[in-house]
């Protein structure tokens, strides 16, 4: 590739960075990089919200992704770099899913706890604690 660097070039190259940035110049970085965040924010495509979501395609899709990722472990030859490729698939995106599954398992049996009462045998017990 043949590239020559004399001391003028490393000089140059000092000086440059040896220059503290001007408020003006950190602010203009500043506004370059949130730009650049919010293009990437706006252009990610919506997340279907979560009601759509029923258990049973988590639970389905969640398997799925077991099933695949204990092929790939078993037949991948480069194990550590499909592992962390697979614990970081793991970690961004079903943590998510998983979150959902399991306020959706807490919520139901929480419900289990609680009873429907008709107005009869609710009438029932209040005429019950005034007789006493």
């Amino acid at each position: 590739m043949g590239l020559e660097v004399d001391e003028a070039d490393v000089a140059d190259l000092i000086e440059e960075y040896s220059e503290e940035l001007t408020t003006e110049e950190l602010k203009e970085l500043q506004k370059i990089s949130h730009s650049g965040v919010m293009m990437e924010l706006n252009s990610e495509e919506e997340v279907e919200p979560e009601e759509k979501l029923t258990s049973r395609e988590i639970s389905d899709t969640l398997g799925k992704w077991q099933e695949v990722s204990d092929f790939v472990e078993k037949r991948h030859p480069e194990k550590l770099s499909t592992g962390r490729a697979s614990a970081l698939f793991n970690d961004k995106c079903l943590t998510f899913f998983r979150n959902i599954l399991k306020r959706r398992q807490k919520q139901t049996s929480l419900d289990r706890y609680l009873v429907k009462v008709s107005r009869s045998e609710s009438q029932e017990s209040e005429a019950k604690k005034t007789r006493r």
